[in-house]
């Protein structure tokens, strides 16, 4: 079976280049064969990345696809991890950096507390750093129920091990760069909000003739004409939460302003 798995990942490390984009990778998952309605996780927050996930009481799934939710990190940063659980069992948490649809590797997990047992429903409280060499980019998040009532697991703590009683969940962790004062200082025109859910507005000192959104990986995602004006506003609340630029054409040339989308 180890054998067998090795060759399933070195495959899908061979051909999952040709394919770009989180959902396109193959993942292994951790099972509960026991069940999950009175042993899961309840509830997800990194405060200072504002991310907040709660699951609805009375409900149990085994495994959730949450990568639609997004946490934006930075490489360098720390963060601090509140994951609820209830059932006295404890949890941990992995991001696949490489994506290469496991989270084995050295440095992916990067959460994985001791059993606390005081109550049966605990908050489970640490922090974490994404490393400073992460490229810009989503990654998949996972956090997933261990040890008590869960089981050591097997094989141990593993993120795609078999357990007992408890539940995982996934989300995408959007890896960007902050918006530093330098880029801001070499940029004139003025972009508000920032960050913003809906509505980005930009104006400059000169007249605009169209602006281009573009993602991290410099995919072209919009091309806004503009009414030769000093002034623009661009709806972007069908982009998916991360770090933008904003490519303005102007009557005196060019200039780069990134923002960041909720």
């Amino acid at each position: 079976m180890k054998s067998n798995y090795s060759f399933a990942k070195i495959f899908a490390l061979l051909f999952g280049t040709a394919f770009s984009g989180l959902n396109a990778q193959t993942y292994c998952n951790p099972s509960y064969p026991n069940g999950c309605s009175s042993w899961r996780i309840t509830q997800v927050t990194i405060p200072s990345a504002n991310f907040n996930n709660s699951f609805a009481s009375g409900t149990c799934t085994s495994g959730r696809d949450r990568t639609s939710i997004v946490a934006n990190l930075t490489p360098g940063s720390s963060y601090t991890i509140n994951i609820t659980t209830m059932g006295w069992i404890a949890c941990a948490m992995a991001i696949d950096f490489n994506n290469d649809g496991d989270f084995n590797d050295a440095g992916e997990v990067l959460y994985l507390p001791a059993y606390l047992g005081n109550t049966a429903t605990e908050t489970y409280t640490g922090t974490f750093t994404i490393p400073a060499s992460t490229a810009p980019g989503n990654y998949r998040m996972r956090i997933w129920n261990r040890l008590a009532n869960s089981t050591n697991g097997t094989p141990a703590d593993s993120a795609c091990g078999t357990y007992q009683y408890g539940t995982w969940t996934d989300y995408t962790a959007n890896i960007s760069q902050q918006l530093g004062t330098s880029e801001t200082a070499r940029s004139t025109a003025k972009v508000y909000p920032n960050p913003t859910s809906d509505l980005l507005n930009i104006e400059s000192e000169n007249t605009i003739t169209s602006v281009e959104i573009y993602d991290f990986n410099g995919r072209l995602l919009k091309n806004v004409s503009s009414e030769k004006s000093k002034k623009i506003s661009i709806k972007i609340s069908d982009l998916q939460s991360g770090t933008y630029t904003a490519k303005l054409k102007e009557s005196k040339g060019e200039q780069n302003i990134k923002f960041i989308k909720n």
